[in-house]
């Protein structure tokens, strides 16, 4: 029985790593900085965003797009590769909540949306 734990323990740990290792820069540093950083502090980090917007309870939503051509062989399809980050902060300009969304448009190199239906997107 104690052998069947261990491997289930086993198992999780090298989920949890294998999770860690194939994140994003983009991705950890918002881990991290939720709940913590200001506006300027992630702008520091991130640079500008594409987008921003005012909720109608005072908080800012900032959206970054990150976007990495992927040129293809003979394994893999030529396309571009988008990832877009929803960042909240409050209305005391603190990160409080973000999500990631990734996208691959394939053969296509300069797409007009990063993902489909993601935000502000026109339905």
């Amino acid at each position: 029985m104690k052998r069947k734990y261990l491997c289930v323990l086993l198992a999780l740990g090298i989920q949890l790593i294998g999770c860690s290792l194939f994140q994003t820069e983009q991705a950890s540093y918002l881990h991290s900085a939720q709940n913590q950083a200001s506006e300027q502090d992630v702008r520091n980090h991130l640079g500008a965003p594409v987008a921003k917007e005012s909720g109608p309870e005072g908080e800012s939503v900032w959206v970054y797009q990150v976007r990495e051509q992927q040129p293809g062989n003979r394994m893999t399809a030529p396309g571009m590769w988008c990832d877009e980050y929803v960042l909240t902060f409050d209305q005391q300009s603190i990160l409080r909540g973000w999500t990631h969304r990734s996208y691959f448009h394939g053969g296509e190199f300069m797409p007009t949306y990063c993902v489909p239906g993601g935000y502000g997107a026109k339905s």
